[in-house]
């Protein structure tokens, strides 16, 4: 059997099994409507027919619940796997386990389906949109002054923008049919920082800030949040961004009350108290040792995850 036997195979499996899957989970969203169904068939099949061998057997333990919801972000906006407007990306499940008193990560096996919006995609739909006159955005060069005015809430400039100096930031702006200005500007700092909420944030992405697909489709993510009247596909591609968080597994049945066992150990270090004077010294303190303890363990627990 040729390799290329062996993918139409594993395809029409694949097939095979999520067509009764998505009669049901369509009839769960409420959403089964026989014109939506049809679409939804179609873009699983655009999504298999797009993949190659690897990405097949990914799919294939991608759990069913997440590569649903993939395929129907990508339905509800018009997208297409196979013109590269949308990509499939699995994000591997990884769980929590103690071993020997080390905390250890153990692949399980499964998938998350993550789709990712091409920028160029997502910028045509606000071109479509029935109240754009214009659209645009650009990279905004060093020496160029970044003026705020505060009674339109719009964004000007003063100086020349050299495309040869390093880019500090970048503008995108939506003008609307009856001249109404939504614009936005955000330097490369705080893109960056935006971009660190994403759980598949790379950081590699982010070290070149001129001509970046990366960049810029931040800027355009957050101007699509205050253009009026967006399209329902906007609002699916929006919405899936925002809401696109994988976390991993963990197993919390060996976890202690770390801040009842500290309380604790400070109790039994406490020393005989002679003093009025020490005792609320003693009162004062304790709550902000507590309380940057449990910060700084928050603290650790987001970075861990991001």
């Amino acid at each position: 059997m040729t390799t290329e036997t062996i993918t139409q195979v594993t395809t029409i499996a694949l097939q095979d099994e999520f067509t009764p899957l998505s009669e049901q989970y369509l009839k769960m969203r409420g959403s089964n409507a026989p014109e939506f169904k049809v679409q939804f068939l179609k873009t699983f099949s655009d999504l298999l027919f797009s993949q190659n061998d690897e990405m097949l057997e990914k799919l294939s333990k991608t759990k069913s619940a997440s590569l649903m919801n993939a395929v129907f972000r990508a339905t509800e906006s018009c997208a297409s796997f196979a013109k590269k407007e949308i990509s499939f990306i699995p994000f591997e499940i990884f769980k929590k386990e103690k071993k020997g008193g080390a905390e250890v990560k153990t692949a399980t096996g499964e998938y998350e389906a993550l789709v990712i919006f091409d920028i160029n995609f997502q910028k045509q739909q606000i071109l479509k949109l029935v109240n754009c006159k214009r659209f645009y955005t650009c990279e905004i060069h060093d020496g160029v002054q970044v003026i705020s005015d505060m009674t339109t809430g719009n964004y000007s400039f003063d100086g020349v923008n050299d495309v040869f100096k390093p880019t500090v930031g970048y503008y995108a702006v939506f003008i609307t049919t009856d001249d109404q200005i939504y614009d936005i500007f955000m330097s490369c700092a705080e893109i960056i920082e935006r971009a660190k909420f994403s759980p598949g944030f790379k950081a590699a992405n982010y070290t070149k800030t001129n001509n970046s697909i990366h960049f810029e489709k931040i800027v355009v993510r957050n101007l699509m949040k205050i253009i009026p009247k967006i399209s329902e596909e906007l609002k699916s591609v929006l919405a899936y961004d925002e809401s696109s968080e994988y976390t991993h597994y963990e197993d919390v049945s060996d976890n202690k009350n770390t801040l009842e066992a500290a309380k604790k150990e400070l109790s039994e270090k406490k020393g005989p108290v002679k003093t009025t004077e020490k005792v609320t010294a003693k009162v004062e303190k304790e709550p902000e040792v507590t309380v940057t303890e449990t910060t700084d363990a928050k603290q650790s627990e987001i970075q861990s995850f991001f």
